[in-house]
């Protein structure tokens, strides 16, 4: 069993882009499972990118991004498979919400599709609640 002890989080350095590519892969393919679609934003041009992980090895990303730096988009959020439920997710948004506070941020928002509860329940777990719920289908 991991120790606490044993868990890191940190902001992510150039190192990391290869995993954080890896982890936002293997989301797009994990979300294929699930109901809906994730609307594609581009990429802003403030970005915060956080990895997580346990002993040296990188299990988790989180990337936020920002057009003015006061509203914050959470575009990515991953955690491998057999990683999961020790808590690197949740060290990841509060290590998040704690460097957007400090930078004055005013909101942050992001999306979960129908069906991905651990996702839905990790935003809130931390205070990201539904405020719009998106309806739409193919047109064949």
């Amino acid at each position: 069993m991991t120790s606490h002890s044993d868990l890191f989080v940190r902001d992510a350095t150039a190192d990391d882009d290869a995993v954080i590519s890896s982890h936002k892969h293997a989301a797009s393919l994990e979300s294929a499972r699930y109901r809906g679609e994730r609307v594609d934003i581009p990429e802003r041009t403030h970005v915060i990118s956080i990895v997580s992980g346990v002993g040296e090895t990188v299990f988790g990303s989180l990337v936020a991004d920002s057009d003015d730096g006061s509203s914050w988009s959470i575009t990515h959020v991953f955690v491998d498979p057999d990683a999961r439920e020790v808590g690197l997710g949740d060290a990841m948004v509060v290590r998040l919400l704690h460097t957007l506070q400090t930078q004055g941020a005013r909101h942050v928002g992001s999306q979960a599709q129908p069906g991905n509860r651990a996702l839905k329940n990790l935003f809130e777990r931390h205070g990201l609640v539904a405020q719009t719920i998106l309806v739409g289908r193919s047109i064949d």
